[in-house]
């Protein structure tokens, strides 16, 4: 039986439909007994994000048909600035010393995690699992590389065997999408629905975010 519960990071601003494929994907692929996704406050490292009420909103609505996907909304609910070395602590304390736990996070994150707070202690309290894209070759920093070394993992059962403590890394289908993208095009005017869940998209519209308007069909 699965025993690995996952949190995916990110800003989802918007959800699209990379992400939940990448999640549906990772729920398979690691046989993940649950995956949380986990929207982030304004990042230290971000200048804007829209306003996490709306970024809920999305998410809730993007996986509610979904038995294995949960929404955790605590990096919203915590005084900005926002840590993820502060999420992983209080996950560790209400799951306990014995649950596997891991948070999963992009390439592109992973090779900027010496700017993050208290990033070499992340594994002490679940590990990272790392969604890269076929062929990626990520220039590491030294500093990171020499942290890795000491923590990667090739064996997937090992997240399972143990509580925190690895890095793995796993490619996923890459998915021609991303947020930005999607933002810019809806200020547009741009059709974007093959890009957003169909309730997403009608949030948008409903809400005039990233710019919708009544007249245009993002």
């Amino acid at each position: 039986m699965a025993t690995l519960i996952a949190y995916f990071g990110g800003s989802f601003d918007p959800v699209h439909q990379g992400h939940l494929a990448t999640a549906t994907e990772l729920l398979t692929t690691l046989s993940l007994a649950k995956l949380f996704f986990l929207p982030a406050a304004l990042s230290p490292l971000k200048t804007q994000s829209l306003a996490s009420q709306h970024r809920i909103a999305m998410l809730k609505l993007a996986i509610q048909d979904v038995s294995s996907f949960f929404l955790d909304e605590r990096e919203c609910q915590r005084p900005h600035p926002s840590y993820t070395i502060e999420t992983l602590r209080s996950l560790r304390a209400e799951y306990g010393t014995a649950q596997p736990l891991a948070f999963i996070m992009g390439m592109d994150s992973f090779i900027h995690l010496p700017k993050w707070r208290n990033w070499q202690q992340l594994t002490d309290f679940a590990h990272l699992i790392i969604v890269s894209r076929p062929d990626y070759d990520p220039d590491l920093s030294t500093e990171l590389q020499e942290w890795l070394n000491n923590r990667r993992c090739n064996d997937r059962q090992l997240l399972e065997c143990h509580p925190h403590g690895f890095v793995y890394f796993v490619t996923t289908h890459p998915h021609a999408v991303s947020s930005t993208d999607i933002r810019a095009r809806i200020a547009l005017g741009q059709n974007t629905h093959a890009s957003l869940p169909p309730l997403v998209a009608a949030y948008i519209q409903q809400h005039h975010l990233y710019g919708a308007t009544a007249t245009n069909e993002s």
